[in-house]
């Protein structure tokens, strides 16, 4: 038996000031300083006995002590320190302005390179407390507009040392003389970048603050653009220099996005008693696209500047073939082993050439081969971009009313748009079925519904062929026919309530008695079900499942739940 020990220790210190003061009756000043500092210290102790008198107690302990040898352990450190102020300012509550500056430190970096200044600044306008607008004010309640810039630092990357040149156990081969022998050495493993610094992200904020007919509407609105600077990514050299790759600040990115929330609140008289009701809906949507990276051959499969993150490069195709003969010339014509080398594999009844049913691949650049040509932007072969696998259009929306004690809430939530292609192999099967694994026993009643047969030449998968969701597979490689489109509208939460009259319970003694249910995950709407119905569209390449991109692991668990709250 094997035992690893993971002592640590996290030490955390805070010191806060704050002060305010009103000038007269108009001017209000506040101000704060701050110190934090965070050290933390890890450690690893693995050790083993090889001395028992039987394996019944797989412990350390029940062993004999003469065989306990402790095998390898570690002892890492890490600390952080931030300085940090605030001023604000306010006259008579329509004018708001407020600065803030952090200086923050991070041992992830050397001495010279170890401490980062951030700036913020914001301004607030209340303009219906302006004279002009007292002709508006029987619309409008409030209009407040906000401007504001901030700076944030990043250090976090993988490793405690990634400026340091840390000597690692190497274990060799080697001559004692005449005698080959296993060696004990130590070597430097990683490259290393010694003037790594802090990433920045600066975000510029434009936004507006509405409330209209006697605060029954409200509008909130922004507008943002961020920008990342001097991302710490790690640099591509394994292949150069024979060690790990290092992290380094190579590249830069911007970001454009806004947010909208409405919301409505009213009340009227229904059967003689209230019924106050509140609906509000939020939607927002942002791109983002790389301004700076090294990456001078342009390469598809990785970062390049341009390139909008979330992209998705993949095939086009025409569909499937509708007869043998159209195969059969199609074949002749174009080579097509990039994506069609599992037909030519095949060594089932169907075949080992194309037929009917088969998948069709446009030939983009028109040199009668289906390929990625050199794998960069400028010669993609017939590849394009094909979708985004980053969400897009995220959008919430609540109703709910009281009337006569009974209560209802729902809270719906989703999104517009975000593209899924299923992982190639065996890990998929719960989408791609034995296309990925034929021996798989878990099958949809429908599945074959949707394959193509003789008899059902308008269907959405190909001509069945094993293993056909592989790489070098028409399923295995990305392509705009079979990518999913993960949009789903999702009812997060319903609950419905009563509240017993008080004056029927304070003859009991208890003050308010509500019984309520509750339910999360009831149900949801998708795109996705048309050719799946048990994946779940929000955890589909979020890399939370079993499979980063496979759709396979536990969906969000509906839950049931009734209560009774009870005041005395």
């Amino acid at each position: 038996p094997r035992s690893t020990l993971f002592p640590y220790t996290t030490l955390f210190r805070s010191v806060y000031a704050n002060y305010r003061h009103t000038f007269g009756e108009d001017h209000n000043f506040s101000a704060m300083i701050g110190y934090e500092n965070y050290w933390y210290q890890e450690g690893t102790i693995v050790a083993k006995n090889t001395s028992y008198a039987h394996s019944l107690i797989p412990d350390l302990n029940a062993g004999n002590s003469d065989g306990v040898t402790a095998n390898s352990k570690n002892i890492n450190e890490l600390a952080r320190r931030s300085y940090f102020g605030r001023l604000m300012y306010n006259y008579k509550s329509k004018y708001y302005v407020q600065g803030n500056i952090r200086r923050d430190g991070s041992s992830r970096f050397a001495p010279d390179c170890r401490w980062g200044t951030f700036l913020s600044a914001s301004a607030g306008w209340v303009f219906t407390e302006e004279k002009f607008m007292e002709g508006a004010r029987k619309v409008l309640d409030h209009g407040k507009l906000r401007l504001s810039y901030g700076e944030l630092g990043n250090e976090r990357i993988k490793g405690y040392y990634p400026y340091q040149a840390v000597l690692a156990n190497n274990h060799t081969m080697g001559y004692v003389g005449s005698t080959l022998t296993g060696l004990s050495g130590y070597a430097q493993a990683a490259a290393i970048v010694t003037d790594i610094t802090w990433e920045t992200t600066s975000t510029f904020d434009v936004g507006v603050d509405l409330s209209l007919f006697r605060n029954r509407l409200s509008v909130t609105g922004d507008w943002y653009y961020k920008k990342t600077r001097d991302m710490l990514l790690q640099v591509n050299i394994a292949t150069i220099m024979g060690l790990s790759d290092p992290y380094d600040n190579i590249g830069d990115m911007h970001t454009k996005g806004w947010e909208i929330t409405l919301s409505w609140k009213d009340e009227f008289q229904l059967a003689g008693s209230p019924f106050s009701y509140n609906m509000s809906a939020s939607v927002g949507d942002y791109i983002t696209k790389i301004t700076k990276y090294h990456n001078p051959d342009r390469l598809i499969s990785d970062h390049y500047v341009g390139k909008t993150l979330g992209e998705i490069w993949g095939y086009h195709v025409e569909g499937l073939f509708k007869t043998d003969r159209e195969a059969a010339e199609y074949q002749a014509s174009i080579d097509d082993k990039a994506v069609n080398n599992r037909v030519y594999q095949c060594k089932g009844p169907a075949g080992n050439y194309l037929r009917a049913g088969d998948v069709r691949f446009a030939d983009l650049d028109g040199d009668n081969v289906i390929s990625e040509g050199s794998g960069t932007v400028d010669d993609p072969g017939d590849k394009r971009i094909i979708g985004n696998s980053l969400p897009r259009y995220n959008y919430s929306f609540r109703v709910g009313f009281n009337w006569m004690g009974f209560d209802v809430s729902a809270f719906f939530q989703g999104i517009g748009r975000r593209d899924w292609y299923p992982a190639a192999g065996q890990a998929s099967y719960d989408f791609w079925g034995p296309y990925a694994f034929p021996p798989t026993s878990f099958i949809h009643k429908d599945f074959y519904a949707d394959c193509w047969s003789e008899d059902n030449r308008n269907a959405y998968f190909p001509r069945p062929r094993g293993y056909n969701a592989y790489a070098g597979g028409s399923l295995g490689e990305k392509n705009d026919r079979y990518l999913q489109n993960l949009a789903y509208l999702r009812l997060k939460n319903l609950t419905i309530g009563y509240t017993v009259p008080q004056k029927l319970t304070r003859k009991i003694g208890i003050d308010r008695a509500r019984v309520y249910f509750s339910g999360e995950n009831l149900c949801y709407w998708s795109p996705l079900k048309r050719h799946n119905k048990t994946i779940d569209p929000e955890l589909a390449g979020s890399g939370s499942t079993n499979k980063a991109d496979s759709g396979t692991g536990y969906a969000y668990p509906k839950t049931l739940s009734v209560g009774v709250d009870i005041s005395f």
